[in-house]
Protein backbone atom coordinates (compact mmCIF):
# COMPACT_ATOMS: atom_id res chain seq x y z
CA UNK A 1 0.00 0.00 0.00
CA UNK A 2 2.82 2.41 0.92
CA UNK A 3 4.61 1.66 -2.39
CA UNK A 4 1.47 2.27 -4.39
CA UNK A 5 0.95 5.59 -2.60
CA UNK A 6 4.61 6.52 -3.21
CA UNK A 7 4.23 5.82 -6.96
CA UNK A 8 1.10 7.94 -7.12
CA UNK A 9 2.92 10.84 -5.41
CA UNK A 10 5.79 10.65 -7.95
CA UNK A 11 3.39 10.63 -10.91
CA UNK A 12 1.36 13.49 -9.41
CA UNK A 13 4.53 15.60 -8.91
CA UNK A 14 5.68 14.91 -12.47
CA UNK A 15 2.27 15.97 -13.71
CA UNK A 16 2.47 19.22 -11.77
CA UNK A 17 6.01 19.91 -13.07
CA UNK A 18 4.86 19.28 -16.63
CA UNK A 19 1.86 21.58 -16.21
CA UNK A 20 4.02 24.32 -14.68
CA UNK A 21 6.57 23.95 -17.48
CA UNK A 22 3.90 24.31 -20.12
CA UNK A 23 2.55 27.49 -18.54
CA UNK A 24 6.00 29.04 -17.96
CA UNK A 25 7.06 28.30 -21.55
CA UNK A 26 5.07 31.33 -22.63
CA UNK A 27 7.05 33.65 -20.30
CA UNK A 28 10.63 32.28 -20.08
CA UNK A 29 13.43 31.66 -22.49
CA UNK A 30 14.44 28.11 -23.34
CA UNK A 31 17.48 28.11 -21.03
CA UNK A 32 15.50 29.59 -18.13
CA UNK A 33 12.74 27.08 -18.70
CA UNK A 34 15.19 24.15 -18.69
CA UNK A 35 16.76 25.33 -15.45
CA UNK A 36 13.35 25.78 -13.90
CA UNK A 37 12.30 22.27 -14.94
CA UNK A 38 15.44 20.73 -13.42
CA UNK A 39 14.89 22.60 -10.16
CA UNK A 40 11.21 21.66 -10.08
CA UNK A 41 11.90 17.99 -10.76
CA UNK A 42 14.57 17.91 -8.05
CA UNK A 43 12.22 19.60 -5.56
CA UNK A 44 9.46 17.17 -6.46
CA UNK A 45 11.71 14.19 -5.83
CA UNK A 46 13.00 15.65 -2.57
CA UNK A 47 9.41 16.27 -1.42
CA UNK A 48 8.35 12.76 -2.42
CA UNK A 49 11.30 11.22 -0.57
CA UNK A 50 10.49 13.28 2.51
CA UNK A 51 6.88 12.13 2.41
CA UNK A 52 8.10 8.55 1.99
CA UNK A 53 10.42 8.75 4.99
CA UNK A 54 8.14 10.67 7.32
CA UNK A 55 4.76 9.20 6.36
CA UNK A 56 4.84 6.21 4.04
CA UNK A 57 7.57 4.16 5.71
CA UNK A 58 6.00 4.45 9.23
CA UNK A 59 2.61 3.60 7.72
CA UNK A 60 4.14 0.54 6.09
CA UNK A 61 5.59 -0.58 9.46
CA UNK A 62 2.23 0.06 11.11
CA UNK A 63 0.57 -2.11 8.46
CA UNK A 64 3.03 -4.98 9.03
CA UNK A 65 2.72 -4.83 12.83
CA UNK A 66 -1.10 -4.65 12.61
CA UNK A 67 -1.16 -7.84 10.54
CA UNK A 68 1.09 -9.62 13.07
CA UNK A 69 -1.10 -8.48 15.96
CA UNK A 70 -4.19 -9.66 14.10
CA UNK A 71 -2.57 -13.09 13.67
CA UNK A 72 -2.13 -13.38 17.46
CA UNK A 73 1.47 -12.24 17.94
CA UNK A 74 0.74 -9.79 20.74
CA UNK A 75 4.43 -9.44 21.67
CA UNK A 76 5.12 -7.45 18.50
CA UNK A 77 5.78 -3.72 19.09
CA UNK A 78 6.06 -0.76 16.73
CA UNK A 79 9.14 1.57 16.90
CA UNK A 80 7.95 5.12 17.45
CA UNK A 81 9.18 7.32 14.54
CA UNK A 82 7.99 9.71 11.85
CA UNK A 83 5.49 12.50 11.95
CA UNK A 84 3.89 13.46 15.29
CA UNK A 85 0.50 12.12 14.25
CA UNK A 86 2.10 8.92 12.89
CA UNK A 87 4.06 8.53 16.14
CA UNK A 88 0.85 9.01 18.16
CA UNK A 89 -0.83 6.32 16.07
CA UNK A 90 2.10 3.96 16.72
CA UNK A 91 1.98 4.66 20.45
CA UNK A 92 -1.76 3.94 20.54
CA UNK A 93 -1.20 0.68 18.64
CA UNK A 94 1.54 -0.40 21.07
CA UNK A 95 -0.64 0.48 24.06
CA UNK A 96 -3.51 -1.53 22.62
CA UNK A 97 -1.19 -4.51 21.95
CA UNK A 98 0.18 -4.33 25.51
CA UNK A 99 -3.33 -4.21 26.98
CA UNK A 100 -4.46 -7.13 24.81
CA UNK A 101 -1.35 -9.11 25.77
CA UNK A 102 -1.99 -8.49 29.49
CA UNK A 103 -5.64 -9.46 29.11
CA UNK A 104 -4.78 -12.63 27.21
CA UNK A 105 -2.20 -13.54 29.86
CA UNK A 106 -4.79 -12.96 32.60
CA UNK A 107 -7.28 -15.15 30.74
CA UNK A 108 -4.61 -17.83 30.31
CA UNK A 109 -3.75 -17.69 34.03
CA UNK A 110 -7.44 -17.91 34.98
CA UNK A 111 -7.91 -20.88 32.64
CA UNK A 112 -4.86 -22.63 34.09
CA UNK A 113 -6.03 -21.94 37.64
CA UNK A 114 -9.48 -23.30 36.81
CA UNK A 115 -7.94 -26.43 35.32
CA UNK A 116 -5.80 -26.94 38.45
CA UNK A 117 -8.84 -26.47 40.69
CA UNK A 118 -10.88 -28.94 38.64
CA UNK A 119 -8.01 -31.43 38.67
CA UNK A 120 -7.65 -31.13 42.46
CA UNK A 121 -11.37 -31.59 43.14
CA UNK A 122 -12.38 -34.90 44.65
CA UNK A 123 -15.67 -34.77 42.79
CA UNK A 124 -15.92 -35.58 39.12
CA UNK A 125 -16.92 -32.61 36.94
CA UNK A 126 -18.29 -32.73 33.40
CA UNK A 127 -19.27 -29.72 31.27
CA UNK A 128 -21.54 -30.07 28.23
CA UNK A 129 -22.40 -27.63 25.43
CA UNK A 130 -25.92 -26.63 24.32
CA UNK A 131 -26.08 -29.79 22.16
CA UNK A 132 -25.42 -32.01 25.17
CA UNK A 133 -21.89 -32.97 24.14
CA UNK A 134 -18.98 -33.06 26.56
CA UNK A 135 -16.54 -30.16 26.38
CA UNK A 136 -14.61 -30.83 29.60
CA UNK A 137 -14.11 -33.69 32.06
CA UNK A 138 -11.71 -33.43 35.01
CA UNK A 139 -9.22 -36.06 36.15
CA UNK A 140 -11.37 -37.22 39.10
CA UNK A 141 -14.16 -38.25 36.72
CA UNK A 142 -11.70 -40.02 34.42
CA UNK A 143 -10.30 -41.87 37.43
CA UNK A 144 -13.75 -43.07 38.51
CA UNK A 145 -14.49 -44.20 34.96
CA UNK A 146 -11.13 -45.96 34.78
CA UNK A 147 -10.07 -44.26 31.56
CA UNK A 148 -7.58 -41.68 30.31
CA UNK A 149 -9.13 -41.05 26.90
CA UNK A 150 -10.44 -37.68 25.79
CA UNK A 151 -14.21 -37.48 26.26
CA UNK A 152 -14.70 -34.22 24.35
CA UNK A 153 -17.44 -34.38 21.74
CA UNK A 154 -19.09 -37.46 23.22
CA UNK A 155 -22.55 -37.64 24.78
CA UNK A 156 -23.22 -38.87 28.33
CA UNK A 157 -24.96 -41.92 26.86
CA UNK A 158 -21.82 -42.87 24.94
CA UNK A 159 -19.64 -42.56 28.05
CA UNK A 160 -21.87 -43.85 30.87
CA UNK A 161 -24.40 -46.04 29.01
CA UNK A 162 -27.08 -44.66 31.34
CA UNK A 163 -30.10 -43.19 29.48
CA UNK A 164 -31.38 -41.51 32.65
CA UNK A 165 -28.27 -39.27 32.80
CA UNK A 166 -28.62 -38.34 29.14
CA UNK A 167 -32.29 -37.49 29.68
CA UNK A 168 -31.50 -35.40 32.76
CA UNK A 169 -28.92 -33.33 30.84
CA UNK A 170 -31.34 -32.72 27.96
CA UNK A 171 -34.13 -31.79 30.38
CA UNK A 172 -31.95 -29.21 32.17
CA UNK A 173 -30.80 -27.71 28.85
CA UNK A 174 -34.46 -27.36 27.83
CA UNK A 175 -35.21 -25.33 30.96
CA UNK A 176 -36.06 -27.91 33.62
CA UNK A 177 -34.78 -27.35 37.20
CA UNK A 178 -31.63 -28.90 38.63
CA UNK A 179 -31.80 -32.70 38.65
CA UNK A 180 -30.10 -35.16 41.01
CA UNK A 181 -29.86 -38.88 40.33
CA UNK A 182 -27.72 -41.89 41.21
CA UNK A 183 -26.11 -44.11 38.61
CA UNK A 184 -23.91 -47.20 38.76
CA UNK A 185 -20.76 -47.23 36.66
CA UNK A 186 -17.78 -49.52 36.27
CA UNK A 187 -17.39 -52.23 38.89
CA UNK A 188 -20.33 -51.32 41.11
CA UNK A 189 -19.25 -47.70 41.69
CA UNK A 190 -22.23 -45.59 42.73
CA UNK A 191 -22.19 -41.94 41.62
CA UNK A 192 -24.58 -39.18 42.59
CA UNK A 193 -24.94 -36.86 39.58
CA UNK A 194 -26.06 -33.25 40.12
CA UNK A 195 -27.06 -31.71 36.77
CA UNK A 196 -27.25 -27.89 36.71
CA UNK A 197 -27.59 -25.32 33.89
CA UNK A 198 -25.02 -22.66 32.98
CA UNK A 199 -26.51 -19.36 31.77
CA UNK A 200 -24.99 -16.38 29.98
CA UNK A 201 -25.39 -12.69 30.88
CA UNK A 202 -28.79 -12.63 29.16
CA UNK A 203 -30.01 -15.54 31.30
CA UNK A 204 -30.05 -17.99 28.38
CA UNK A 205 -28.97 -21.56 29.13
CA UNK A 206 -25.90 -22.17 26.98
CA UNK A 207 -24.48 -25.29 28.61
CA UNK A 208 -24.79 -27.67 31.54
CA UNK A 209 -22.44 -28.88 34.26
CA UNK A 210 -22.65 -32.23 36.02
CA UNK A 211 -20.92 -32.76 39.38
CA UNK A 212 -20.42 -36.39 40.42
CA UNK A 213 -20.06 -37.44 44.06
CA UNK A 214 -18.76 -40.95 44.70
CA UNK A 215 -21.35 -42.53 46.98
CA UNK A 216 -19.92 -46.05 46.85
CA UNK A 217 -18.47 -46.09 50.37
CA UNK A 218 -21.45 -44.24 51.85
CA UNK A 219 -23.92 -46.71 50.34
CA UNK A 220 -21.70 -49.59 51.41
CA UNK A 221 -21.62 -48.24 54.98
CA UNK A 222 -25.41 -47.86 54.95
CA UNK A 223 -25.80 -51.42 53.71
CA UNK A 224 -23.39 -52.66 56.39
CA UNK A 225 -25.33 -50.74 59.03
CA UNK A 226 -28.61 -52.30 57.91
CA UNK A 227 -27.02 -55.74 57.84
CA UNK A 228 -25.48 -55.14 61.24
CA UNK A 229 -28.79 -54.10 62.79
CA UNK A 230 -30.49 -57.13 61.22
CA UNK A 231 -27.74 -59.49 62.43
CA UNK A 232 -27.69 -58.04 65.95
CA UNK A 233 -31.47 -58.32 66.13
CA UNK A 234 -31.26 -61.93 65.02
CA UNK A 235 -28.41 -62.76 67.40
CA UNK A 236 -30.33 -61.27 70.32
CA UNK A 237 -33.63 -62.80 69.28
CA UNK A 238 -32.38 -66.41 69.23
CA UNK A 239 -31.24 -66.65 72.89
CA UNK A 240 -34.03 -64.36 74.11
CA UNK A 241 -36.63 -66.56 72.43
CA UNK A 242 -35.05 -69.60 74.05
CA UNK A 243 -34.96 -67.93 77.49
CA UNK A 244 -38.57 -66.81 77.18
CA UNK A 245 -39.74 -70.23 76.01
CA UNK A 246 -38.09 -72.16 78.82
CA UNK A 247 -39.17 -69.55 81.39
CA UNK A 248 -42.81 -69.83 80.29
CA UNK A 249 -42.56 -73.60 80.46
CA UNK A 250 -41.18 -73.42 84.00
CA UNK A 251 -43.92 -71.01 85.07
CA UNK A 252 -46.51 -73.34 83.55
CA UNK A 253 -45.61 -76.08 86.03
CA UNK A 254 -42.30 -77.57 84.89
CA UNK A 255 -40.62 -75.95 87.90
CA UNK A 256 -42.28 -78.58 90.08
CA UNK A 257 -40.16 -81.30 88.46
CA UNK A 258 -36.65 -80.85 89.89
CA UNK A 259 -34.94 -82.69 87.02
CA UNK A 260 -36.69 -80.72 84.26
CA UNK A 261 -36.38 -77.46 86.18
CA UNK A 262 -32.64 -77.97 86.64
CA UNK A 263 -32.13 -78.76 82.94
CA UNK A 264 -34.21 -75.77 81.81
CA UNK A 265 -32.36 -73.42 84.17
CA UNK A 266 -29.02 -74.60 82.78
CA UNK A 267 -30.28 -73.87 79.25
CA UNK A 268 -31.46 -70.40 80.37
CA UNK A 269 -28.10 -69.79 82.01
CA UNK A 270 -26.22 -70.84 78.86
CA UNK A 271 -28.32 -68.51 76.69
CA UNK A 272 -27.83 -65.68 79.18
CA UNK A 273 -24.08 -66.27 78.99
CA UNK A 274 -24.29 -66.14 75.20
CA UNK A 275 -26.11 -62.82 75.43
CA UNK A 276 -23.50 -61.51 77.84
CA UNK A 277 -20.70 -62.59 75.51
CA UNK A 278 -22.48 -60.96 72.55
CA UNK A 279 -22.94 -57.66 74.40
CA UNK A 280 -19.32 -57.77 75.56
CA UNK A 281 -18.02 -58.38 72.01
CA UNK A 282 -20.26 -55.63 70.63
CA UNK A 283 -18.85 -53.18 73.17
CA UNK A 284 -15.28 -54.19 72.31
CA UNK A 285 -15.97 -53.84 68.58
CA UNK A 286 -17.66 -50.46 69.07
CA UNK A 287 -14.65 -49.22 71.03
CA UNK A 288 -12.25 -50.35 68.30
CA UNK A 289 -14.38 -48.85 65.54
CA UNK A 290 -14.46 -45.51 67.38
CA UNK A 291 -10.92 -45.07 65.96
CA UNK A 292 -9.40 -44.02 69.25
CA UNK A 293 -5.62 -43.66 68.89
CA UNK A 294 -3.61 -46.74 69.83
CA UNK A 295 -1.33 -46.43 72.83
CA UNK A 296 2.34 -47.37 72.72
CA UNK A 297 4.09 -49.00 75.61
CA UNK A 298 6.89 -51.50 76.12
CA UNK A 299 5.78 -54.97 77.22
CA UNK A 300 6.97 -58.58 77.29
CA UNK A 301 5.38 -60.47 74.38
CA UNK A 302 5.99 -63.91 75.89
CA UNK A 303 4.23 -62.85 79.10
CA UNK A 304 1.13 -61.77 77.15
CA UNK A 305 1.03 -65.08 75.24
CA UNK A 306 1.41 -67.19 78.38
CA UNK A 307 -1.22 -65.06 80.14
CA UNK A 308 -3.76 -65.86 77.39
CA UNK A 309 -2.91 -69.56 77.46
CA UNK A 310 -3.20 -69.73 81.25
CA UNK A 311 -6.68 -68.16 81.22
CA UNK A 312 -7.86 -71.07 79.01
CA UNK A 313 -6.03 -73.83 80.83
CA UNK A 314 -9.17 -75.78 81.74
CA UNK A 315 -10.64 -75.69 78.21
CA UNK A 316 -7.28 -76.73 76.72
CA UNK A 317 -6.89 -79.65 79.15
CA UNK A 318 -10.52 -80.78 78.71
CA UNK A 319 -9.94 -81.19 74.95
CA UNK A 320 -6.46 -82.67 75.36
CA UNK A 321 -4.88 -79.96 73.19
CA UNK A 322 -1.12 -79.49 73.21
CA UNK A 323 0.22 -75.94 73.02
CA UNK A 324 3.70 -75.11 71.71
CA UNK A 325 5.17 -71.61 71.95
CA UNK A 326 8.19 -70.45 69.94
CA UNK A 327 8.75 -66.86 70.96
CA UNK A 328 12.00 -65.05 71.77
CA UNK A 329 12.21 -63.27 75.10
CA UNK A 330 11.73 -59.76 73.72
CA UNK A 331 10.23 -56.43 74.70
CA UNK A 332 8.11 -54.81 72.01
CA UNK A 333 6.49 -51.40 71.62
CA UNK A 334 2.76 -51.37 70.90
CA UNK A 335 -0.77 -51.34 72.25
CA UNK A 336 -0.67 -54.16 74.76
CA UNK A 337 -4.44 -54.24 75.32
CA UNK A 338 -5.35 -54.45 71.62
CA UNK A 339 -2.74 -57.09 70.85
CA UNK A 340 -3.98 -59.13 73.85
CA UNK A 341 -7.57 -58.78 72.57
CA UNK A 342 -6.58 -60.04 69.12
CA UNK A 343 -4.52 -62.90 70.52
CA UNK A 344 -7.33 -63.85 72.93
CA UNK A 345 -9.85 -64.30 70.10
CA UNK A 346 -7.40 -66.24 67.90
CA UNK A 347 -6.58 -68.65 70.74
CA UNK A 348 -10.30 -69.03 71.56
CA UNK A 349 -10.97 -70.11 67.98
CA UNK A 350 -7.93 -72.40 67.95
CA UNK A 351 -9.29 -74.16 71.07
CA UNK A 352 -12.98 -74.26 70.12
CA UNK A 353 -12.55 -75.46 66.53
CA UNK A 354 -9.61 -77.79 67.08
CA UNK A 355 -9.80 -81.57 67.05
CA UNK A 356 -9.68 -83.39 70.41
CA UNK A 357 -6.01 -84.06 71.13
CA UNK A 358 -5.00 -81.49 68.53
CA UNK A 359 -2.21 -78.92 68.62
CA UNK A 360 -1.86 -75.16 68.80
CA UNK A 361 1.39 -73.57 67.70
CA UNK A 362 2.19 -69.93 68.52
CA UNK A 363 5.37 -68.39 67.10
CA UNK A 364 6.74 -64.88 66.91
CA UNK A 365 9.68 -63.07 65.37
CA UNK A 366 10.71 -59.51 64.60
CA UNK A 367 12.08 -58.65 61.17
CA UNK A 368 12.75 -55.25 59.59
CA UNK A 369 10.86 -53.42 62.32
CA UNK A 370 7.79 -55.68 62.05
CA UNK A 371 6.40 -58.23 64.51
CA UNK A 372 5.22 -61.41 62.80
CA UNK A 373 2.96 -63.33 65.20
CA UNK A 374 1.54 -66.66 63.98
CA UNK A 375 -1.25 -68.74 65.58
CA UNK A 376 -1.91 -72.09 63.91
CA UNK A 377 -4.08 -75.07 64.84
CA UNK A 378 -4.82 -78.61 63.64
CA UNK A 379 -8.59 -78.15 63.40
CA UNK A 380 -10.93 -78.92 60.52
CA UNK A 381 -9.82 -75.88 58.55
CA UNK A 382 -11.85 -73.35 56.57
CA UNK A 383 -13.30 -73.84 53.06
CA UNK A 384 -11.52 -71.70 50.46
CA UNK A 385 -14.78 -70.01 49.43
CA UNK A 386 -15.29 -68.83 53.03
CA UNK A 387 -11.81 -67.30 53.51
CA UNK A 388 -12.62 -63.87 51.99
CA UNK A 389 -15.50 -63.38 54.44
CA UNK A 390 -14.25 -64.76 57.75
CA UNK A 391 -13.34 -61.29 59.08
CA UNK A 392 -16.87 -60.00 58.51
CA UNK A 393 -19.09 -59.38 61.52
CA UNK A 394 -21.43 -62.27 62.37
CA UNK A 395 -20.04 -64.45 59.60
CA UNK A 396 -19.78 -68.09 60.65
CA UNK A 397 -18.40 -70.97 58.59
CA UNK A 398 -20.36 -73.56 60.61
CA UNK A 399 -23.30 -71.67 62.13
CA UNK A 400 -24.72 -74.55 64.17
CA UNK A 401 -21.37 -75.48 65.71
CA UNK A 402 -20.50 -71.86 66.41
CA UNK A 403 -23.70 -71.32 68.38
CA UNK A 404 -23.23 -74.56 70.31
CA UNK A 405 -19.77 -73.44 71.36
CA UNK A 406 -21.07 -70.02 72.39
CA UNK A 407 -19.41 -68.11 69.54
CA UNK A 408 -20.83 -64.69 68.75
CA UNK A 409 -19.52 -64.40 65.18
CA UNK A 410 -17.61 -61.22 66.13
CA UNK A 411 -14.26 -62.68 67.21
CA UNK A 412 -12.35 -62.37 63.95
CA UNK A 413 -13.91 -58.97 63.20
CA UNK A 414 -12.53 -57.82 66.56
CA UNK A 415 -9.11 -59.28 65.70
CA UNK A 416 -9.05 -57.42 62.37
CA UNK A 417 -9.97 -54.06 63.92
CA UNK A 418 -7.58 -54.52 66.87
CA UNK A 419 -4.63 -55.11 64.52
CA UNK A 420 -5.51 -52.62 61.77
CA UNK A 421 -6.09 -49.86 64.35
CA UNK A 422 -2.37 -50.17 65.13
CA UNK A 423 -1.35 -49.97 61.47
CA UNK A 424 -0.94 -53.73 61.12
CA UNK A 425 -2.46 -56.45 58.96
CA UNK A 426 -3.74 -59.97 59.48
CA UNK A 427 -3.90 -62.81 56.98
CA UNK A 428 -5.15 -66.40 57.02
CA UNK A 429 -4.17 -69.60 55.28
CA UNK A 430 -6.33 -72.71 55.63
CA UNK A 431 -7.44 -75.90 53.96
CA UNK A 432 -10.20 -78.28 54.93
CA UNK A 433 -8.83 -81.00 57.16
CA UNK A 434 -5.44 -79.30 57.56
CA UNK A 435 -6.14 -76.64 60.18
CA UNK A 436 -5.76 -72.87 59.94
CA UNK A 437 -2.89 -70.40 60.30
CA UNK A 438 -3.47 -66.74 61.21
CA UNK A 439 -0.52 -64.35 60.81
CA UNK A 440 -0.35 -60.88 62.39
CA UNK A 441 2.06 -58.32 60.90
CA UNK A 442 2.46 -55.41 63.30
CA UNK A 443 4.87 -52.47 62.81
CA UNK A 444 6.94 -51.76 65.89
Amino acid sequence: MALRLHSRLVLWNLFLVSLASFILSFFLTASQLALMIVVAVAAAFIFTYGVHVLVLRPLHRISLVSRKLASGNLDERLPIAGDEQIAALGTSLNTMAQALSARMQALSDEKQQLELILAAMGQGVMVLDHDGRITLANSSLLRVLGTDRNLSGKTPLEVFRRPELENAVKAVLRGKPIETLEITVGKNSILQANVAPVTNAAGIRTSAVVVFNDMTEIRRAERMRRDFVANVSHEFKTPLTSIRGYTETLLSGAKDDPKIASEFLRIIERNAQNLEALVSDLLVLAKLEAELPATREAFDLMFVIKEQIASRKNAIEDRGIQVRIDCPDIQIQGDRSRLATALSNLIDNAVQYNKPGGQIHISAETRNGTLNLVVSDTGNGIPSEALPRIFERFYRVDKARARESGGTGLGLAIVKHAIESQGGTISVASRLGSGSTFTIHLPL
